[in-house]
């Protein structure tokens, strides 16, 4: 009788094994078609990966991808200015079988000719930044000059014109940033703010250290960033000297927002990069499914400071990861 029962339930402990075996491989097949099916879209931007940089734009991507069925590889450089590493990637993404790319340049001109030359047999998407000689494609971003300008508005309205005025000038290379000094510069032409573009030579190699030393020996009054990376920089570098420098920038990092919190930052424009993630998913499938596709595509931005950060209309771009 007991070896009945042995025989009876090994019979049924390998039935249920070979039904679990049977189950987990069908859903393995079943996975595995899925993700064949899916549009396989590399997204390259510029970084140091030492940054929740792109953070946002990447929520928006995530998004886009359930959407539209395209499977994301997100891939960042190891340099700010990395341009040769970019187009390096861009080979690698293509010879892996990426149908799509979505780039934020890290260099307007450099990577003019292997964008222009990879655009006519591939769909590729510019966020943030624009690129020399490829005015036919797909162009995201928010109006990098405006932004400029209300950053330039935002000193006017919070500063007396007496002061002396610093601007960090670095990552001119991106037309995004240039428009923005551009847009800047423009906004206090007529004050009577003393301005002092700090810009780094060739043989300035440390942002970190090129500001503590102009925080010491060239003091200003106002200090304005034109990118996400350089406003972190002007933060930990006014930290590390224990300056009362007002701080003015363009970004909207985890860290940039904290210090506008914290009141250490006086105001902050940014834009919103969700949309501009989601988007360019949007977009690189409709090039790809040959559906009508928008030209360049303006998105929101915002300037705020610590007593409007929390408005509802605000918020919801400022915190876009517990909305």
């Amino acid at each position: 009788m007991r070896n009945n029962l042995k025989i009876i339930f090994a019979i049924a402990l390998i039935t249920v094994l070979m039904g679990v075996l049977v189950v987990s491989s069908y859903y393995y097949v079943t996975d595995t078609n899925q993700k064949d099916d899916l549009t396989k879209i590399s997204v390259i931007v510029y970084g140091t990966g030492n940054s929740d940089r792109w953070s946002t734009m990447k929520q928006g991507l995530d998004q886009g991808a359930l959407d539209f069925d395209a499977e994301i590889n997100f891939v960042i450089t190891t340099e700010e200015k990395g341009a040769t590493e970019q187009s390096e990637l861009i080979e690698r993404e293509l010879a892996n079988g990426a149908e799509g790319i979505i780039l934020a340049a890290a260099d307007s001109n450099k990577l003019s000719a292997i964008v222009h030359d990879q655009a006519s047999s591939i769909p590729i998407v510019l966020v943030e930044t624009s690129i020399k000689n490829t005015e036919r494609l797909t162009y995201i971003s928010a109006d990098n000059y405006s932004m400029g300008l209300n950053i330039g508005r935002s000193v006017y309205l919070s500063s007396e014109e007496n002061k002396t005025v610093a601007v960090f000038v670095d990552n001119l290379q991106r037309n995004s940033v240039s428009e923005r000094y551009d847009g800047l510069m423009d906004s206090l032409q007529y004050t009577e703010y003393a301005i002092k573009p700090w810009e780094m030579s060739e043989e300035d190699t440390d942002p970190a250290v090129f500001l503590q030393t102009k925080l010491k020996e060239d003091p200003a009054d106002v200090i304005i960033a034109l990118d996400d990376n350089s406003l972190e920089v002007v933060i930990d570098a006014v930290g590390a000297v224990e300056s009362d420098i007002d701080i003015y920038g363009i970004g909207s990092t985890n860290k940039i927002v904290h210090y506008l919190d914290y009141g250490l930052i006086d105001s902050i424009v940014f834009q919103n990069e969700f949309n501009m993630g989601y988007l360019s998913v949007q977009e690189i499938m409709n090039d790809i499914n040959r559906e009508v596709k928008e030209p360049d595509i303006d998105i929101e931005f915002r300037t705020v400071n610590k007593a409007t950060m929390y408005l509802p209309k605000n918020q919801r771009l400022v915190f876009p990861i517990v909305q």
